[in-house]
């Protein structure tokens, strides 16, 4: 704090003034109205409060906000602003000359805060009067800067300071409250350097409407505190004390102190922080904080449930704890209620919550845990915690949440329920092993009362939770751990376990638990990419990778010759190997199918090469079927000369997996593209496939919105493409006709591939 010591203004007026100039109109706020004095109090021997709840350029408050002192009295300045890296000049027009720019009228200049809470010294010769006080505020201002203006990023606001004579009977200070109840409190303060003879007089209301002299005294006292009852609860309370140096001699009353009592004692409650106001000095009814340390504790915006409001802790270390306070149950130690939240961390460490009480709301020395919640998901939907409250807890005790700083993982909460517990408890550690293509195995742990009907079991490929009145798949049963059967092959499922206590009463749902099915040898395959995210090759489930160096093997989403995914594969320097590793065929080494995808190399001397691999992590175990010479250097789909196809021969070994390798050795670090691969019949040409067939054709053509297809019956795939090669529509299901109503005017390349994999392509103008 600092101290303006003005000896040397002991020459100044020593006659009564009376502020009757007038002062310049400041401008303001041409280039920002975001940051303005929003709240200021004044105070000595009597106070002045300010509080601001929008911005105005220049606001005078000289005739109705006044603080009092006298000379060679100090006056204590809190300033508040609204905006950020706000700061402020106080000016005083000492020789009431009606400016600002005499020696020492700007006794504070601006601190490097967003908050003032500063005080300047009345000069000992100070003569009795009214002087005008200027603040003013921004966050940049002119060199040199001028209590008139302009104030392009802030604004000014103006008020009085009156000096009286020196007083007899002096304010007391520094109030403080404690032992809060619903209906109680005590007041305390300092007393002045010279104690006042006929004790204090103290006032105090739930209006914020300051007391003037006359205004009757709620009660007296000759000690230095007193204490207050029939107050009402959960109440904000403005209180105020003067000295009583004599029946006749009263002091101008403090500055005003403030408390709120606690809270009626609730039976329920369900809180998800909606209505609290963000940041770290949230305010939130019937609740407490207690911070030590560094500790961080907030409501925010945007993490929440449904992206709501959320409670957010975090410390690192056990000096730096949180504890959120919850409001008072009445029933806290009935031993029927629980407490039920939802909880997540951000990261991929996990973050512990001790759920407990305290028994002083301001002393994190009196927190007693009750149970640890160990919180690793990072969503809030499939997860719920909950902790039955014991007997023992005290009756006149709180409910807490602690973040104790071990680990230093951020944490959310939210959607907090004080609840009766259920008659069912849920059962906990869902976990599931042995996984097959077909089969999982779940198991658990049984809650404390065993349910006398088993547990149902509810499993999806969606991770929407289920509900109280969700079918089960599986339900009574009674083994545990239990195998899930006729599961699809490579696929994710999200698992669920529930008691079954009677046919009316079931627990809620466990948390969330996931397992991805293996994969099955399939016999066909045809994959185009477009189902799957954009990275790594093994998004697609049943596709694996082998790397070597930095070469790369990922899942593009531009420039797919048909939907919006294709496969980029690059070796980029020297010794790279990249090799996409397919799913696993039962019919491989039949002899009988062939491997045919669209390809494609940024230049026109690319090679990969086929084949397949034993072991589908190691690069060493890969054998070349075919290398082919990728010579296009873009899709060709109407011509059809992008499109390679390779015989697998029956010597492959059963088991192996086909492969499409790109080595820097043969490549360089050329750019492949490739998309729409297959796994199917080999065509072979036979004696019945020497008779000629008819070609299916189109009419109309030109066409308006509908084509039709002779011979249709032979087609497997029509792809509608437009003149820059792009795959515009693809029917697979057709009759013989078909709408192409969406399509603009223009000329068309349709392509009719044929059952027997033949394909023939055609021109088509739609009018």
């Amino acid at each position: 704090m600092r101290k303006h010591y003005l000896l040397w203004m002991i020459f100044l007026f020593s006659v009564y003034h009376l502020n009757a100039q007038t002062y310049c109109i400041p401008t303001a706020g041409a280039t920002s109205q975001n940051n303005y004095l929003k709240n200021a109090t004044f105070s000595d021997q009597g106070a002045l409060y300010y509080n601001a709840t929008a911005y105005q350029a220049y606001t005078d408050n000289s005739s109705s906000q006044i603080v009092t002192s006298y000379p060679g009295g100090t006056v204590n300045v809190h300033l508040d602003f609204a905006g950020s890296g706000v700061k402020s000049y106080v000016w005083i027009d000492w020789n009431a000359d009606g400016d600002f720019d005499d020696f020492y009228e700007n006794p504070l200049t601006p601190s490097a805060y967003t908050f003032v809470d500063d005080q300047f010294y009345i000069p000992p010769s100070q003569a009795a009067g009214i002087y005008r006080i200027r603040v003013q505020s921004g966050t940049s201002f002119p060199n040199p800067v001028s209590p008139c203006g302009p104030n392009n990023y802030g604004n000014f606001v103006d008020f009085s300071l009156k000096i009286d004579p020196t007083p007899s009977c002096f304010v007391p200070s520094a109030l403080t409250s404690n032992n809060l109840t619903t209906n109680t409190a005590t007041i305390s303060w300092t007393p002045p350097t010279a104690i006042p003879g006929n004790g204090y007089e103290y006032y105090y209301s739930s209006s914020n409407v300051v007391p003037n002299a006359s205004t009757p005294a709620s009660g007296s006292t000759t000690s230095t505190s007193a204490p207050l009852s029939g107050l009402a609860s959960f109440t904000t309370y403005y209180y105020y004390v003067r000295s009583v140096c004599s029946s006749t001699d009263k002091s101008a009353w403090s500055l005003r102190g403030t408390f709120t009592t606690k809270c009626d004692p609730q039976t329920t409650m369900f809180e998800d922080f909606e209505n609290a106001t963000t940041s770290a000095s949230y305010t939130l009814n019937c609740w407490d904080k207690i911070i030590l340390g560094t500790g961080y504790q907030a409501i925010s915006t945007g993490s929440g449930v449904n992206n709501s409001k959320v409670m957010y802790q975090s410390a690192n270390g056990p000096a730096n704890m949180v504890i959120a306070v919850l409001p008072s149950f009445s029933n806290v130690n009935a031993g029927t209620h629980w407490l039920r939240f939802k909880a997540k961390v951000t990261g991929t460490t996990a973050g512990v919550l001790d759920i407990g009480y305290v028994t002083n709301d301001t002393d994190a020395s009196t927190f007693v845990n009750i149970q640890s919640v160990n919180i690793s998901n990072t969503v809030f939907d499939g997860y719920e915690y909950y902790v039955t409250i014991p007997t023992t807890v005290p009756a006149t005790a709180r409910l807490a949440v602690r973040h104790g700083g071990v680990p230093a993982t951020a944490i959310y909460w939210d959607n907090v329920y004080w609840e009766p517990k259920p008659t069912c408890f849920a059962p906990s550690n869902v976990i599931l092993s042995n996984v097959t293509s077909a089969t999982v195995t779940a198991a658990w742990t049984a809650p404390s009362i065993a349910p006398a009907l088993g547990y149902d079991i509810y499993y999806s490929t969606s991770s929407t939770p289920p509900t109280s009145s969700t079918p089960p798949n599986l339900t009574g049963i009674t083994s545990n751990p239990y195998i899930i059967q006729g599961l699809n092959s490579a696929t994710t499922y999200y698992v669920w376990v529930r008691s079954r206590c009677s046919a009316t009463d079931q627990s809620v749902w466990s948390n969330i638990t996931s397992v991805l099915t293996l994969c099955a040898p399939v016999t066909t395959l045809s994959e185009n990419f477009d189902s799957y995210n954009a990275g790594l090759l093994t998004n697609a489930p049943c596709w694996g990778k082998i790397t070597t160096g930095i070469a790369s093997l990922n899942i593009s989403g531009s420039g797919a010759l048909s939907g919006t995914k294709h496969i980029l594969q690059r070796s980029i320097s020297a010794n790279d190997v990249t090799i996409a590793v397919l799913p696993e065929f039962s019919n491989i080494n039949a002899g009988t199918h062939s491997l045919k995808f669209n390809a494609y190399c940024s230049v026109n001397t690319g090679k990969l090469e086929v084949g397949y691999v034993t072991n589908p992590t190691d690069a060493s175990t890969f054998t070349v079927i075919q290398q082919l010479n990728i010579t296009n250097t873009s899709y060709t789909p109407a011509t059809g000369t992008s499109e390679y196809t390779v015989d697998i021969p029956a010597t492959v070994p059963a088991g192996a997996r086909l492969a499409i390798r790109n080595t820097y050795a043969t490549s360089s670090n050329s750019l492949y593209y490739w998309d729409n691969i297959s796994w199917a019949p080999t065509q072979s040409m036979g004696v019945s496939d020497t008779v000629i067939k008819s070609k299916p054709s189109i009419y109309p053509n030109p066409f308006t919105d509908i084509i039709t297809i002779t011979d249709s019956k032979n087609i497997q795939l029509i792809s509608i493409y437009d003149t820059s090669g792009k795959v515009v529509n693809e029917i697979k299901n057709f009759d013989t006709s078909i709408s192409l109503r969406d399509l603009p005017s223009g000329l068309y390349l349709v392509k009719m591939i044929m059952k027997d994999g033949t394909a023939q392509t055609v021109k088509a103008i739609k009018k």
